[in-house]
């Protein structure tokens, strides 16, 4: 076998950033013996087995390990899995993590990446399937790796895990060199061993002596940042968010823009651990001047030199990222501080359903063409949208629930006609996972404000769509945003205020028309709480001066004027 070298961390963010041990996923599935008594860990470290389960040895293993009271990472393969179901829940059931280690064990590197995908995926399935659990991690075959197959596993949702020491069982080493491997360890490093080595099985009484001697503690391997934590701590512990999540215990994972993540800790510094190569983040600590964070990679961005006390910090997504998502692994203090109780969730709630307005394209630009001074993604920030600003200023939790050039059944120019803004809405993460959105019981918005339709009708229908002209799209429209509203209705009950809104289009009516035609029809059907917000650029002053041609951060600021008062003045239930 082949030993690559690990790069589990991301690079520096300056002098402020630095490497730190995230939180872990949440518990086991089955109860784990301890001692009444154990010493504190001055560590963790990540115990990793690979290639079972197995006939001959895992049994063997999992007596060994559950009698040293250690857990371990699992890495099984999807075939032995589904030859070995008994197996692999016996696994979860003596207390151990699961990791995915592909279908078969093949050069991975010498696949395509479709056929790399179908490895991954096919043993995801499976060990869902058989056991329940869903892997957030996955370690190749050989350690082969590299950055195009590092892309597949983050499309489907999972974080690499290579390798610090290599206890060389593969290559019959002895349970002396075994052990002598073992102590090789420090805390947050990785081991990598496997399921059928007797010498591997035989070494495990002496593994437990040598970390216990060390005040080391067998932990779990953390998907944000790689590295071994403590055992059930959650990314949401001491964090509080209303937005849609896939929660994996010790990291959630978002791609819908405007995503916040808010905190309280004493002390003199603060870290976020992140794992994202893709999103622009804001940070705002005490209130103060928001910090720009671009693509932090996987890392903990560190804040100091904050003066002792308590502190209030805030991390918001700024950019879009429908295919990719991003992951948040929790706030953690620094060296004598502490990550207080969870911030309390405010009383007032308001979603933002849309598009690229909605979204923020392109509003801290100062130039319409912003090809020059960054592109899209660095001046976009949902943080700083109409929608944000808002809610903020009513005092409430949001979500921004939008998707640039998507419409409600024409998306910009006619582009991806098998799908539109209606495709995504359900879903969690969008693009990246087709899985449905559960929503919580404490998210019920008294507001929604839908802002669709400027990409169904801001170009002429081209030929070969499936409109004949703008009226049979306008009708199409009509019928869609009707089945739309029901669904909200359906969601979140009739004392939801539904606030439908559109701007001043200078080629097209259809738009205005058909929302106004929309609501009237709401209305007489008796629904009460339905009404339109026309958004008049001309008289607001609107200056267009984001990305092409898009509401700059000025902008932002005007619709957030406009549409501020107009909730006030709708007598919602706060």
């Amino acid at each position: 076998m082949k030993r690559l070298a690990a790069a589990l961390l991301a690079g520096g963010l300056a002098a402020t950033v630095a490497a730190q041990p995230a939180a872990a996923e949440g518990p086991a599935t089955a109860k784990q013996p301890v001692t009444a008594k154990r010493p504190p860990c001055a560590g963790y470290v990540g115990l990793t087995f690979d290639d079972g389960p197995s006939t001959g040895t895992t049994a063997a293993l999992l007596e060994a390990l559950t009698t040293a009271r250690l857990r371990a990472t699992m890495f099984n393969t999807g075939q032995n899995v589904e030859a070995n179901p008994a197996l692999a829940k016996a696994q979860v059931a003596a207390g151990m993590w699961l990791g995915n280690h592909s279908w078969d064990h093949p050069h991975m590197l010498q696949l395509t990446a479709a056929e790399q995908a179908s490895q991954i995926s096919r043993t995801q399935d499976v060990i869902r399937q058989v056991t329940g659990v869903t892997p957030a991690l996955f370690r190749p075959p050989y350690l082969e790796t590299d950055d195009a197959l590092r892309a597949v596993q983050r499309q489907l949702g999972l974080t690499e895990i290579n390798t610090d020491v290599d206890s060389q069982d593969w290559n019959n080493a002895t349970v002396d060199q075994i052990v002598a491997a073992v102590g090789r360890l420090q805390a947050g490093d990785v081991i990598l061993m496997h399921d059928w080595p007797a010498n591997t099985v035989t070494a495990i009484p002496q593994i437990a002596a040598d970390l216990r001697e060390r005040g080391l503690c067998a932990g779990q391997i953390s998907p944000v940042t790689g590295r071994a934590v403590a055992p059930r701590a959650r990314a949401l512990s001491g964090a509080h968010t209303v937005g849609r999540l896939d929660d994996r215990g010790a990291g959630v994972r978002y791609t819908w823009p405007g995503v916040y993540f808010e905190g309280r800790v004493r002390g003199t510094s603060v870290g976020i651990v992140l794992d994202d190569a893709v999103n622009d983040y804001e940070i705002e600590v005490d209130g103060r001047a928001p910090v720009n964070l671009v693509t932090p990679g996987r890392t903990t961005h560190w804040i100091t030199g904050l003066t002792g006390g308590v502190h209030s910090v805030r991390i918001a997504k700024r950019t879009e990222s429908p295919w990719s998502p991003g992951q948040f692994g929790g706030f953690v203090a620094g060296a004598g501080g502490a990550v207080l109780s969870t911030p309390a969730a405010r009383s007032r709630q308001i979603e933002f359903i849309g598009d690229s307005w909605t979204a923020g394209y392109g509003n801290m630009s100062t130039t319409r063409d912003c090809a020059a001074v960054g592109g899209v993604d660095r001046n976009s920030n949902a943080n700083q949208t109409f929608g944000a600003l808002t809610a903020r200023s009513l005092g409430a939790d949001y979500q921004l629930n939008a998707w640039s050039g998507m419409g409600m059944v024409r998306n910009y120019n006619g582009g991806n006609p098998d799908v539109d803004y209606r495709t995504y809405y359900d879903r969690t993460l969008q693009a990246a996972d087709g899985a449905v959105w559960q929503r919580p019981r404490n998210w019920k918005p008294q507001v929604v404000v839908v802002g669709l339709g400027i990409n169904d009708f801001s170009t002429p229908v081209n030929p070969g769509e499936r409109w004949a002209d703008e009226a049979a799209l306008a009708a199409d429209f009509r019928t869609a945003y009707l089945g739309f509203l029901d669904k909200l209705r359906h969601r979140y009950g009739k004392d939801t205020h539904l606030v439908l809104t559109y701007p001043y289009m200078w080629n097209t009516t259809a738009l205005a028309e058909s929302v106004e035609q929309v609501v009237q029809q709401r209305t007489a059907g008796g629904d009460r709480r339905v009404s339109s917000l026309y958004y008049d650029t001309n008289a607001l002053g609107l200056d267009a001066l984001g990305c092409d041609w898009h509401p700059s951060a000025r902008d932002h600021q005007l619709l957030s004027g406009a549409l501020t008062p107009y909730i006030n003045g709708l007598r919602v239930r706060w």
